[in-house]
């Protein structure tokens, strides 16, 4: 709709791949699906609200098509689109997924060949690319999080043994592979103001939370402004 020239769009999913299968076949369907949790849980997705504005454009706007699909999503846990839109759907998009293990392999071999870490949703991504790359265009891999946000999943990935440790020595530590993109130096300075904090383990009770909710605005926020 921008008027950039893409060809396809490739919608890359981890073991949760209810995304990657509605693609493949327009049938959308949580039934017998369990939610894992995966090294790259931004993706750990099983309903999609992107999608359902997608198919709102899709269907030329179809406000009721998508009352009675997501209707029958709540009530039946799946629906199928009609082949028409099927067809549409898969004239913009391809879909594949990536397990576990080809994820951390990326992110090794990666950092190997190029001295690039990969974070774990960017080694999805790749592991996709390039299955689908078929050499006659260019592939664009959009990446959206630094590696240091997932340090003991990049450590799994890197055969560091070194795991057991507070995250600032993971992120230090992931720091010295000198590689790229380079620390992520505010990250690092909030998890150690946040290893410095004080907290408490609260029952999980919606008043009980309240009430230290409200305690720690009054003693962080209220009483520090009357100061």
């Amino acid at each position: 709709m921008m008027g950039i020239p893409f060809r396809k769009f490739i919608c890359a999913s981890n073991q949760n791949h209810v995304l990657t299968d509605f693609i493949k076949t327009g049938h959308y369907d949580l039934r017998d699906r369990k939610l894992a949790q995966t090294f790259s849980p931004s993706i750990d997705i099983l309903k999609s609200s992107n999608l359902e504005r997608h198919l709102y454009w899709m269907a030329n706007k179809d406000g009721q098509l998508m009352e009675t699909l997501y209707n029958q999503l709540e009530s039946q846990r799946h629906f199928q689109i009609e082949k028409i839109l099927v067809e549409k759907l898969q004239r913009d998009f391809l879909a594949d997924w990536c397990s576990e293990e080809d994820c951390l392999a990326t992110i090794n071999a990666t950092y190997n060949t190029s001295g690039y870490i990969l974070d774990p949703h960017t080694a999805v991504a790749k592991v996709v690319a390039d299955r689908m790359q078929d050499k006659t265009c260019p592939v664009i891999i959009s990446s959206t999080a630094h590696y240091s946000k997932f340090a003991p999943a990049i450590m799994r990935a890197l055969r560091i043994q070194e795991i057991n440790q507070t995250l600032s020595s993971q992120l230090y530590l992931l720091g010295s592979y000198n590689a790229l993109p380079p620390p992520h130096e505010a990250l690092l300075e909030r998890t150690k103001q946040q290893e410095k904090m004080d907290y408490r383990v609260c029952a999980a009770d919606v008043d009980v939370l309240k009430s230290e909710v409200e305690k720690i605005i009054q003693s962080q926020f209220i009483n520090k402004s009357l100061e």
